[in-house]
């Protein structure tokens, strides 16, 4: 648009421009002189050779601009420069300047009125002396409403004026000096017929843009926004008056309050938004400052006993803030401690405390005379409480206050610039700093609950202020002060030792498996060193586990252990023996582990795999070879020697010799011998086995699947003691004179499963 602008204003400079709406009656293009014709685009030349008319809006060939050349005489038009630009602009639009308003801060003027499409408006601003230039533009209306009676916003620069002057153009024509209008008839259409008087001008933004009157160095001035747009203005008892685009104060009365209520009213057809309404008169109070005070961002509280605000006066200043009257809302306050900085000089003043959102700040010369020569109002902040986070560094968040190891300390909550600092409380915690980190500590006689105390700090103040407490909070909530128990390393605080072959006692590593001699199998014992335990560590509570285990698996009930013990720091070793009556190959389990308790143990928010725990294991040395006897059922022998056949049941006792292996474990091959009752249920076959009782031996394949009990397959030489193996007479045969025994051996083989039960023998 500032493009299209700079068309309108500049293009005319090297010719003369004339517009009428098309299909208007002709205009005279040149008062003397021709037009050099032939003219197209639907305009056509009248007879006269001076005036044309424009094309309407439904000719075949339509130009809405055209450049016709013109000369003095017909002979002169080959060699005339001279040019003159028509336009053939749209109809003239018909605008309701009643409701029509102008924004000025926004940028913006909303048309009401008929034929309202692609009207341009223009506005200018004069120059202002030699710091403003004048200022001009132009934008289109392009998408009024449908309707009989349309409305437009055209958007313009914003912050105008009030007073800016704006001006319609007919649709796709031009504005400027060089510019002639026609209207429809063909009438010359005078320049200020185009200006818009808006029937409104809203003014959007604060009428006085100043925050206080400052009298210390003459007549106070405030700024306002738009000049302009005041017709008068009060401010009794003081006196006030426009000047230099804005208002100058003089005559001000001195007092505690040091305020100037300013009145405010607009010239006709300006009003102020507020909100919804509108406004035709603005009354304003600000404070007086004669010498420039303020007071510093969040240090200003309410609802909090006793506290302190930081105020900073300006550097050309020249009173001293200690000989001052100083008063917050009326009520007189001490000066706490004043710091000199190039920016200004910051004073800390100590109050009463209030629970008003607003507060007024004034000094006054003296007591007597009360002349303010500083004044300010702040709004008040609620001290945002604070929440301390409190965590033993390496072991996770805790909701109590050590006593035996510091807490490191994080505060939240402190506000944007504020910051809180944690206090000692005697007789509770005490506070240690350490590498810019806070840490707390309970006292050892402490016990109870207490809440955190803190001072409200704002580290961006000069100086000394940085470190003062402007207010003491304490913690909502109120916290335990007892020991912390961490979890320790329980390797460290449990030994298990048991003596070797030579005398010397062996400590035993955990989780290293530890071979006991026999004859020391009654020297172990757990040992535990409760002097090992720091303060910082705490209370410890763990489960003692001693388990002894036979070789066969069961367990050994009189050497059982399992208690749950407290353990605290300091004090003497504890020794538990190892009980029973250890037999060969018994494995000794001690098992240490933590009472899962979180209310007890501080424990990490990242790494929960597990509290600490150990384990200890011990063998207790035997002989590599055993010797047992065990009850032996083959379900079904196969006898290998013919007579041939299945022995369907079978049960016996068996003397056993295996080799042991590292762990007391036989192995699957043993040497076999013993006595067996063989084919004690008849057999339905052609041979009939007499039961019998027979001696056997040989070798002996066993699996465990139990204790004392197992299967296995066996292959055995026997030597039967029974009579005679008979067979079934046949068919034809004499029963009388047949003899129906069949020759054997007393030595037979046989081999086959068989199930075993019992094991009671010894190692060798």
């Amino acid at each position: 648009m500032a493009a299209l602008a700079l068309l309108f204003t500049c293009v005319a400079a090297a010719a003369p421009i004339k517009q009428v709406p098309e299909g208007g009656r002709a205009i005279p293009v040149v008062q003397k002189g021709i037009v050099c014709g032939p003219v197209g685009g639907g305009w056509s030349l009248s007879s006269d050779g001076r005036s044309v008319r424009p094309p309407s809006r439904d000719a075949g060939e339509f130009a809405r601009t055209l450049d016709l050349k013109v000369a003095e005489e017909a002979e002169q038009c080959a060699s005339s420069q001279e040019i003159v630009t028509v336009i053939a602009t749209g109809a003239f639009p018909n605008i309701d300047a009643a409701g029509t308003t102008f924004f000025p801060d926004e940028g913006r003027i909303e048309l009401k009125g008929q034929r309202l499409q692609d009207v341009p408006v223009a506005w200018s601003v004069p120059a202002k002396g030699e710091q403003e230039a004048a200022r001009e533009g132009l934008d289109v209306c392009l998408n009024p409403s449908s309707g009989n009676r349309q409305e437009c916003t055209v958007p313009l620069t914003p912050g105008l004026p009030s007073d800016a002057t704006l001006y319609w153009v007919p649709p796709h024509g031009r504005r400027g000096p060089e510019v002639t209008t026609y209207d429809v008839n063909g009438t010359l259409v005078a320049p200020e017929s185009f200006q818009i008087r808006p029937g409104r001008i809203v003014l959007t933004r604060p009428l006085v843009q100043s925050s206080g009157v400052d009298l210390s160095k003459g007549p106070g001035r405030v700024a306002i926004s738009h000049p302009e747009a005041v017709a008068s203005v009060d401010c009794a008892p003081a006196r006030c008056e426009l000047a230099d685009g804005g208002i100058a104060i003089r005559n001000v009365p001195g007092g505690v309050e040091a305020q100037v209520t300013l009145r405010l009213r607009l010239v006709p057809r300006v009003l102020l938004a507020r909100g919804d309404a509108f406004d035709t008169a603005v009354s304003v109070t600000l404070p007086v400052l004669a010498c420039p005070l303020t007071a510093v961002e969040d240090t200003v509280l309410r609802d909090v006993a006793e506290p302190a605000l930081v105020v900073r006066l300006g550097a050309t200043c020249g009173h001293d803030p200690q000989g001052l009257l100083w008063t917050v809302n009326g009520e007189r306050v001490e000066v706490g401690r004043v710091v000199k900085v190039p920016d200004g000089i910051y004073v800390l003043l100590r109050t009463e405390g209030t629970s008003a959102r607003q507060l007024t700040i004034s000094a006054a010369s003296s007591p007597l005379e009360r002349t303010v020569v500083a004044s300010t109002t702040a709004k008040t902040l609620p001290l945002p409480y604070p929440r301390a986070n409190l965590e033993l560094p390496n072991h996770g968040a805790i909701d109590f206050i050590p006593t035996n190891r510091p807490a490191l300390v994080q505060v939240a909550g402190s506000g944007a610039q504020g910051r809180f600092a944690l206090h000692p409380i005697e007789g509770a915690y005490r506070v240690i700093t350490k590498d810019n980190t806070t840490l707390v500590r309970g006292d050892t006689t402490a016990g109870g609950f207490v809440a955190l105390r803190f001072g409200y700090r704002v580290p961006s103040l000069p100086g000394e202020l940085a470190s003062m407490d402007l207010a003491l909070v304490d913690e909502r909530v109120q916290r335990a002060v007892r020991e912390a128990s961490v979890p320790t390393n329980v390797a460290n605080l449990i030994e298990f030792v048991c003596t070797g072959k030579d005398g010397v006692d062996q400590t035993i590593e955990p989780s290293s498996p530890y071979r006991i001699h026999f004859s020391m199998r009654h020297t172990c014992r757990v040992i535990i060193h409760r002097e090992r335990l720091s303060p910082e560590e705490g209370i410890q509570e763990i489960v003692l586990r001693i388990n002894v285990t036979k070789p066969d698996g069961s367990s050994r009930g009189e050497s059982h252990v399992e208690q749950r013990m407290l353990l605290r720091p300091g004090g003497e070793a504890r020794v538990i023996p190892i009980q029973g009556n250890l037999g060969q190959y018994d494995r000794i389990m001690v098992q240490v582990a933590h009472v899962a308790d979180e209310s007890r143990y501080a424990l990490s928010a990242t790494d929960r795999a597990g509290l600490p725990s150990a384990q200890w294991t011990a063998l207790v040395q035997g002989g590599i070879l055993r010797l047992y006897a065990t009850g032996a059922v083959p379900a079904g022998l196969y006898r290998v020697t013919k007579p041939s056949g299945q022995l369907t049941l079978n049960f016996g006792v068996l003397s056993r010799l295996v080799l042991l292996n590292d762990e007391g474990q036989e192995r699957l091959v043993g040497i076999e011998i013993g006595l067996m009752g063989l084919g004690l249920i008849p057999q339905s076959s052609d041979i009939h086995f007499p039961p019998t009782l027979a001696l056997v031996g040989g070798l002996g394949l066993r699996v465990p699947i139990g204790t004392g009990a197992a299967v296995g397959v066996q292959a055995w030489i026997a030597h039967e003691f029974r009579g005679d193996i008979t067979r079934n007479l046949k068919a034809g045969e004499d029963p009388d004179t047949t003899d129906l025994r069949v020759p054997s051996s007393k030595w037979s083989f046989m081999f086959g499963p068989s199930i075993s039960i019992g094991n009671v023998g010894f190692n060798l």
